[in-house]
């Protein structure tokens, strides 16, 4: 059984096309893939779980219905329905592939195993035990409060990794983007955010170019910083659209980055 876990999440601006409705970047997915599955082969004794967004399949219904917001007309079930729906069409892309390139991975909806941020995580725990990789996606959840709203992949990624880390040695959570990490207001990477510095650098942080009903760039540095605060996991963000980037940052080799720590 392993005893270290690497998260990693491949975000919809990735492989997806944000411009263009319920379009996925088949090659990238692939080659994506590929980088994950070499870097494995390389840590004997480290398991992974993979998260992803939804892009263009869940961001385009989700915006249109609000689906975030909860019940807040006589369309949100609709539209609930809808955004599941896609979410569940770009994940078995991913899926699919992830499979042909030799991952044993298996899909859990964030759905079936989450609640208002509880989660049941017994089924996870023996897939990883069996050492199949869990593969979880952007989705829409029960919520108490509105109804259901929507996690976004590295939402529910930070659960399990407060939820497992009793279990497993967390070495860090990986984010690839489509930008190399997080830009300061004149577009360079900023090598590290943390609570000492965050109100200094926050205010050159945008949002998504494209939409993005989980709140964008923005929302991923909040996450992470609240995250390692409490576990003193890192996050480290990539551009995931260079090729050999996830498997240098898996394997810990020299990659342009920003990395979220304490």
């Amino acid at each position: 059984m392993v005893k270290n876990l690497i998260l990693i999440k491949l975000g919809g601006s990735v492989i997806t096309d944000k411009g263009k409705p319920f379009t996925a970047k088949i090659p990238v997915i692939k080659r994506l893939a590929e980088e994950i599955k070499e870097a494995k082969n390389r840590l004997k004794n480290t398991g992974f779980i993979i998260g992803h967004g939804s892009g263009s399949f869940g961001h385009t219904i989700a915006s249109k219905y609000k689906t975030q917001e909860g019940i807040i007309n006589r369309d949100s079930l609709k539209g609930f329905s809808l955004t599941s729906e896609t979410a569940v069409d770009i994940n078995r892309i991913v899926l699919r592939e992830f499979l042909r390139v030799g991952i044993l991975a298996v899909s859990f909806s964030p759905m079936s195993f989450t609640y208002s941020n509880k989660a049941f995580l017994e089924p996870i725990l023996k897939s990883l035990e069996l050492g199949f990789v869990p593969l979880i996606y952007g989705d829409v959840v029960f919520d108490i409060e509105k109804g259901f709203t929507i996690h976004s992949a590295e939402k529910t990624l930070s659960i399990l990794a407060r939820k497992l880390r009793k279990d497993y040695k967390i070495e860090k959570i990986i984010e690839c983007g489509d930008t190399d990490g997080v830009y300061d207001s004149k577009g360079k990477t900023i090598p590290e955010i943390n609570s000492r510095n965050f109100n200094q650098v926050k205010k050159g942080i945008t949002g998504s170019k494209s939409t993005d009903v989980t709140g964008g760039m923005i929302h991923k540095v909040k996450e992470s910083l609240r995250l390692t605060k409490e576990t003193k996991i890192p996050t480290i963000l990539i551009n995931g659209n260079k090729a050999g980037n996830l498997q240098k940052a898996i394997l810990g080799k020299e990659v342009r980055l920003t990395e979220v720590a304490i």
